[in-house]
């Protein structure tokens, strides 16, 4: 999510480039992460910076201000619901799949 020059990521893809990133999962993270897109714009004080955490810290209150910016997002959905589920997925087939092997066969 974008808050003017702020970056919060709740969930972030963490397979390296190539097409592997369509074959991986996005991993969801127990607390968000924060970025200054003017001072990092590659999004990386995480990986590259040994302060990136002391600094996190002292910035609660952009945090506070993400769930706000959230909630909005999210009131949203009462008057413009979700459309419907994909009709084809790979999750749906892994689910038919694990279905099926999990009912008895009459032979």
């Amino acid at each position: 999510m974008r808050y003017e020059n702020w970056k919060i990521v709740f969930e972030e893809q963490r397979a390296p480039g190539t097409m592997r990133v369509w074959a991986e999962p996005f991993t969801k993270l127990r607390v968000p992460k924060l970025f200054d897109l003017r001072s990092d714009p590659y999004e990386r004080a995480d990986i590259t910076s040994n302060t990136y955490y002391d600094w996190f810290l002292s910035q609660p209150y952009l945090i506070f201000a993400a769930q706000t910016e959230v909630a909005k997002f999210l009131a949203t959905f009462k008057e413009f619901p979700p459309r419907q589920r994909a009709s084809f997925s790979v999750d749906q087939i892994i689910e038919e799949m694990q279905r099926s092997l999990s009912t008895p066969t009459s032979d």
